[in-house]
């Protein structure tokens, strides 16, 4: 199967001199649809730097990031968030739900963005066909019945499935996920964990997780261990 995501030799400097930080150090990888691939490593060690050059947030100051077989790196600050838009869905440790909107809400919100990236696919979409897509979104990470609940009425494992709502509006083929059970309890995180592994083997999404819980490496279907940068172990 074609690599969904790969990146080359890539490198991430920041300041220059003295003040020359190497967050990322010639770092080479890829994954396909169906996989999840758990990046690990001590704090400080380039783990969510490297994420965000995977998800086109971050330019490589070195190097080659290739979303399905086209170059991207060189692209201009103008066309990146169509790449964006149209390849990946994010998940962060903090959710970062709009507290204002309910959870169906939150979900729709990132359809209709989407969609201004893609218009031939989906111009003629109306506000009932967003809501039913967010709907269906809900329900397929198992909240049906918290649709219209606000993040301040939810608990911290329903936010999270809320962003994993979210993360797969539009039908992106990688979801990137930073920290997902930071700021959950062993139980709920498990069950976040099992979820991305479901959204990789069934909603054949590539999955990248970068996480210092220790159950992951039980679920990823690959593991690669930073330090200082480099890949020390994989």
């Amino acid at each position: 199967m074609t690599l969904i995501l790969e990146i080359k030799n890539v490198t991430k400097v920041y300041g220059k001199g003295e003040n020359k930080v190497v967050a990322v150090d010639s770092v080479t990888l890829g994954i396909k649809r169906q996989e999840m691939l758990l990046i690990m490593g001590p704090s400080g060690s380039g783990k969510t730097t490297l994420l965000s050059i995977m998800g086109c947030i971050l330019h490589p100051t070195s190097g080659d990031v290739i979303v399905d077989g086209e170059r991207v790196n060189d692209l201009s600050e103008d066309e990146l968030p169509d790449i964006r838009k149209r390849y990946f869905g994010f998940v962060f440790q903090s959710f970062n739900l709009f507290q204002s909107l309910s959870a169906a809400e939150n979900v729709e919100l990132v359809l209709r963005l989407k969609n201004s990236a893609n218009p031939r696919q989906r111009h003629s979409w109306t506000g009932k066909d967003f809501r039913r897509e967010a709907l269906q979104l809900i329900e397929t990470v198992g909240l049906k019945k918290r649709a219209d609940f606000y993040p301040a009425d939810m608990s911290g494992g329903e936010k999270q499935r809320v962003a994993f709502a979210r993360a797969l509006a539009g039908d992106p083929p990688i979801i990137l996920a930073d920290e997902p059970t930071a700021n959950l309890d062993s139980k709920t995180g498990q069950e976040v964990l099992r979820l991305l592994m479901t959204l990789s083997e069934e909603y054949q999404k590539a999955v990248v997780i970068v996480s210092h819980d220790p159950k992951a490496e039980a679920l990823a279907h690959k593991v690669i261990f930073l330090e200082d940068g480099r890949i020390v172990r994989s």
